[in-house]
């Protein structure tokens, strides 16, 4: 890898490395292992996150070295890497630190990355920003160990939907075999991931399943989450979002829509697909983005206009 930013660092070096807003699975795999591996080289390595820590990723190895980020903080830092965040706004509050960072590095896989950084290591091929951590860390000849592998495979399997979704290569299949290679606990990652939901989150989960709307003849599945009823269920907003993929596998379903009222007037919405229609493009018409079949956008007003606005769009880009 030309470049390696990781060649900048000194044991001198301030860093703060972090994540977006609602982080996911990539997000934290990538923020944590990374920031394992730089402490191997820096004094001054802080891990930042500026949201709550979902409790299902707790189980991650070095979760309680990320730390919340106060808006009083006076630190200024030499380097500050940005991880699986397409833009500065993702980062809520902490979006300050990029001001009091000498340089900024920014490393993604989202093809809609505004490319933001001094230094933009983007690879929209790569599965997850944990393979192209991955591919960072071992071009830098780094030292992995059971905790940064860990946490790189976590990322990868839950941004590829274990190993089924079109971002999947032949070599993230061979990065997962050599993160395996580390002595990670398979068992104590799939049960965390998939085997271990809450019984609230199962309700949860069969109300809006009973709720969901089908439209343009079969082609679009539309979930629609007030707040209230987060609240109702004691669900935390940043534990819904695989809900999406419930609507997205059912036969016939072409584009599945998650539609989560958030607090301000807006909508966060959740686009998916699984056949050839690029929703990125329709995340894009509404200010958003992301992968060809995986985007997702903030829009203003409450969940029946922009479920209209939705509407609308899809008939007029694909005349359904």
């Amino acid at each position: 890898m030309r470049n390696n930013p990781l060649s900048l660092l000194d044991t001198h070096s301030k860093v703060a490395i972090l994540s977006h807003v609602s982080p996911d699975g990539d997000s934290l795999g990538s923020l944590i292992a990374l920031g394992l591996a730089m402490k191997k080289l820096c004094q001054g390595v802080y891990i930042f996150r500026n949201d709550l820590f979902p409790e299902k990723y707790k189980f991650l190895p070095g979760y309680q070295q990320v730390e919340a980020y106060r808006e009083d903080c006076q630190q200024d830092f030499d380097f500050c890497f940005v991880l699986d965040c397409g833009d500065e706004k993702r980062l809520g509050y902490s979006e300050v630190i990029l001001k009091r960072s000498k340089k900024i590095i920014n490393i993604d896989h989202h093809i809609s990355n505004t490319a933001f950084g001094d230094i933009n290591l983007l690879d929209t091929e790569a599965s997850s920003t944990c393979e192209i951590v991955y591919n960072l860390l071992k071009d830098f000849g780094l030292a992995l160990d059971v905790d940064i592998a860990t946490c790189l495979y976590t990322g990868i399997a839950t941004d590829t939907g274990n190993f089924v979704y079109d971002n999947t290569t032949a070599y993230t299949h061979q990065v997962a075999a050599e993160l395996m290679g580390f002595h990670i606990d398979l068992h104590k990652i799939s049960y965390h991931l998939y085997q271990n939901k809450p019984l609230n989150s199962v309700r949860f989960l069969a109300h809006v399943l009973n709720h969901m709307e089908i439209g343009f003849d079969g082609k679009v599945a539309i979930i629609a989450i007030p707040e209230e009823l987060l609240k109702k269920f004691n669900v935390l907003s940043s534990d819904v979002d695989g809900v999406i993929n419930y609507a997205r596998d059912i036969q016939g379903i072409e584009i599945a829509i998650l539609l989560k009222e958030s607090a301000g007037g807006e909508v966060k919405v959740g686009f998916r697909a699984k056949k050839d229609i690029d929703v990125s493009l329709l995340a894009g018409k509404f200010g958003g983005g992301g992968h060809k079949k995986a985007s997702g956008a903030t829009i203003e007003g409450t969940i029946e206009e922009v479920r209209k606005k939705l509407e609308e769009q899809i008939t007029m880009d694909l005349g359904w």
